[in-house]
């Protein structure tokens, strides 16, 4: 129900009109707007970006701000000023490896085909990332090694060093996997 001051000169205003127009004040400045009920269609392209982001989002958040991989974010300086480390990872995966779902495909088919696929399922799982699906997504669930898997990529481009980051992510063994997930 809208509450109105003033009526006819209509000096404020707040709340809802028939389902037609919004009154409200955004930083102290009156305005009015058209009704509208948010939609959520969970289309199939919608749940496959979903699946892209969420399985992303999820394996990002494990980043520890107490863990090596945080320290060595700190060192080599990438993270802009007002973005957190988690927030950044997601940004350049979703740009460099998940820019569409066949890429998304791609990477995961990587990642099955990897001689260590069950040590990057193990970890991931040792480290509380599982797997994420929606029921109205046309695309493969993401797997809980592919987002290890996809952070380890990020980690070796954005030039970390040390062990295991000097050998090729193709030739990662269960000790580099390893290795990898005690960095967290």
């Amino acid at each position: 129900m809208a509450k109105v001051t003033g009526p006819l000169m209509s000096m404020s205003a707040s709340g809802k009109l028939a389902n037609a127009i919004v009154f409200a004040a955004w930083k102290g400045v009156a305005y009015v707007r058209q009704y509208v009920i948010p939609s959520n269609p969970q289309s199939e392209s919608q749940g496959d970006q979903r699946i892209i982001m969420g399985g992303t989002g999820r394996a990002c958040g494990k980043v520890s701000v107490a863990g090596s991989m945080n320290t060595k974010l700190d060192a080599l300086g990438v993270i802009p000023s007002g973005q957190s480390k988690q927030s950044y990872l997601v940004k350049y995966i979703l740009d460099h490896y998940l820019d569409s779902v066949s890429n998304y495909e791609t990477q995961l088919g990587l990642l099955t085909a990897h001689t260590a696929y069950t040590s990057f399922q193990a970890s991931a799982g040792n480290l509380g990332i599982t797997e994420f699906d929606l029921s109205y997504a046309t695309t493969e669930a993401y797997d809980e090694g592919l987002g290890l898997f996809l952070l380890a990529k990020t980690t070796q481009a954005l030039g970390f060093t040390g062990e295991p980051y000097t050998s090729a992510l193709t030739s990662w063994t269960t000790a580099d996997v390893t290795l990898f997930e005690a960095e967290f």
